[in-house]
């Protein structure tokens, strides 16, 4: 998975073959380039070959350059191209930021996909805590990016064009059904497909400065990626009604009072309170957790004796957890206990 810390370099590490005694290529990409640093025969050969050539620097230089693309293409999947989106996951708290802030993070098809493969491959990791969604600059997401759209005529057939929708809208349904709590962080405005995603975490933590509308109906839309779904969960079916129908923006007071979102702090204080909330995710016990939020989903496909079936199974399941057991012994002899994911 691509890696993004808040240091000014990104490093990487593969094999160059299946062959496990192949020297690994390590890279790091800075603001000044690629740099490469590779003790291995195909490379180092070849980098000797162009030196003893008197155009040996120019072409050293072209092999960076091609390297360097390729890498960007293909390894990177045009993340680091076109840093739509940025990518961080440090200490099992994955972080995806809308970054195109100068078009208030309107999501592109490419976005898209890219973030419905980062989420394909990140929820099977053991070590994941959490997912956070934010937008750069003033505006969480607002939603798909029309000018995109109007750019780009499909004239693929009803049900080719619904069935690539339906793909990329699987997206919505992984943070609402992860093993891991999700949250969406937003401080401007969040709209249309945007307003989606957001509803679909599992939190919302808001500012003053957040601005909700649904947008869709202003475009002629009925709503996609679970906007209808969510909404009418949230805030029931005929508030949700109105919100769909008129698409008229409300501020963040009203989406705390309606329950939209969970906590409404000072934009001051974003940082702080999200890190804090990161560091209680941390710390929670990861498979309780799963099976929490399975539970509350049964809530909506399961009968009451279907769902006691499934809850009772859950709690059996937990109990015999190394983190159920040493969470036992660290209360009766009045100690913090670090849950392990076991």
């Amino acid at each position: 998975m691509y890696n993004q810390s808040s240091s000014s370099s990104l490093g990487l590490a593969f094999k160059a073959g299946k062959d496990p005694t192949t020297p690994a290529l390590h890279c790091s990409i800075t603001r000044s380039g690629l740099e490469i640093i590779n003790k291995g025969a195909p490379i180092t050969g070849m980098l000797k070959l162009c030196f003893k050539k008197e155009i040996s620097i120019i072409i050293f230089y072209i092999y960076i350059y091609i390297l360097n693309g390729f890498f960007l293409k293909y390894v990177f999947k045009g993340i680091c191209m076109n840093n739509d989106l940025i990518i961080k996951n440090n200490d099992g708290i994955l972080e995806i930021i809308f970054n195109r802030p100068e078009r208030k993070n309107a999501i592109s098809r490419t976005m898209f996909e890219e973030m419905l493969g980062i989420l394909k491959s990140a929820i099977s990791s053991n070590n994941l805590r959490a997912i956070f969604l934010s937008g750069n600059g003033d505006s969480f997401s607002a939603g798909g990016d029309v000018k995109d759209m109007a750019a780009n005529k499909d004239s693929s057939s009803l049900q080719a064009k619904t069935q690539s929708l339906r793909r990329l809208m699987d997206i919505s349904k992984m943070l609402y059904t992860s093993p891991v709590p999700t949250v969406a962080v937003i401080n401007g405005i969040s709209a249309g497909a945007g307003f989606s995603l957001a509803l679909a975490c599992d939190f919302r933590i808001g500012t003053e400065k957040a601005k909700f509308t649904t947008a869709f109906s202003k475009v002629g839309f009925s709503g996609d990626f679970g906007a209808s779904y969510f909404l009418a969960k949230i805030v029931g079916p005929t508030k949700a009604k109105e919100l769909l129908f008129f698409s008229e923006i409300f501020d963040s007071k009203l989406a705390h009072d309606l329950g939209v979102l969970n906590y409404l702090i000072d934009s001051n204080n974003i940082e702080k309170f999200t890190n804090q909330i990161k560091h209680k995710f941390k710390n929670l016990a990861p498979i309780a957790i799963k099976y929490i939020k399975k539970n509350l989903y049964n809530v909506d496909t399961s009968n009451l004796d279907s769902f006691l079936d499934q809850e009772a199974l859950h709690q059996m399941i937990c109990s015999e957890t190394e983190d159920h057991k040493n969470a036992v012994k660290a209360f009766v002899n009045k100690e913090d206990v670090k849950f392990k994911g076991r």
